[in-house]
């Protein structure tokens, strides 16, 4: 029983004082039953067009916090890169060219500037970002993962998964006989 419930109870169970007040205190239940009642509907109502349980599943279920810390990690890594270009590459680009920055370069078309440095700016900066997620987080991820996971093979009793450095088939309790990979390539 909801607590609710258990108050609206309690609210029956106990007797009026006088015959007057009888008639007053039954209205005031019904009426505070009633407006409970609404509200138990409204709530549902809510629930049910601003679909908070297929948010909760989303959120905790998938993988949209893993995303959104991969996001902003990004646009972190991403302003670093930023800054180095501007800080490094483009001035030694822009010395080559005698330019006191690279965002300087130009040219003009009847009276029309096209900063073509602003563009080899960007195009710098997303080499560098590319380069630098590559070989700072895609290259370490990926060996870390590949001494994380070990391949399956099937039971030959059982025919559930096991790894193929097990000794026993965790469900059958029976010996694997089974040649790593590896082993099986070099012969």
């Amino acid at each position: 029983m909801s607590r609710p419930e258990a108050e609206e109870c309690l609210l029956e169970d106990a007797a009026p004082s006088t015959a007057g007040d009888d008639e007053r205190s039954h209205d005031f239940r019904y009426i505070r039953r009633m407006a409970r009642e609404e509200a138990r509907q409204v709530r549902r109502r809510v629930k049910r067009v601003l679909l908070f349980e297929q948010l909760n599943n989303f959120v905790l279920s998938s993988q949209a916090v893993p995303v959104a810390v991969g996001f902003v990690f990004g646009s972190c890594l991403k302003n670093n890169v930023d800054a180095f270009v501007s800080s490094f590459v483009a001035p030694s680009i822009a010395a080559i060219g005698s330019l006191q920055h690279l965002r300087d370069m130009h040219f003009t078309v009847n009276h029309s500037i096209f900063p073509v440095g602003v563009f080899v700016e960007s195009m710098f900066e997303t080499a560098i970002t590319i380069l630098a997620l590559f070989y700072l987080i895609v290259v370490p991820m990926s060996m870390f993962t590949s001494l994380k996971y070990v391949p399956l093979r099937t039971c030959e009793e059982c025919a559930s998964w096991v790894k193929e450095t097990a000794k026993r088939c965790p469900s059958c309790g029976q010996p694997t006989n089974f040649r790593p990979a590896t082993a099986a390539l070099r012969t």
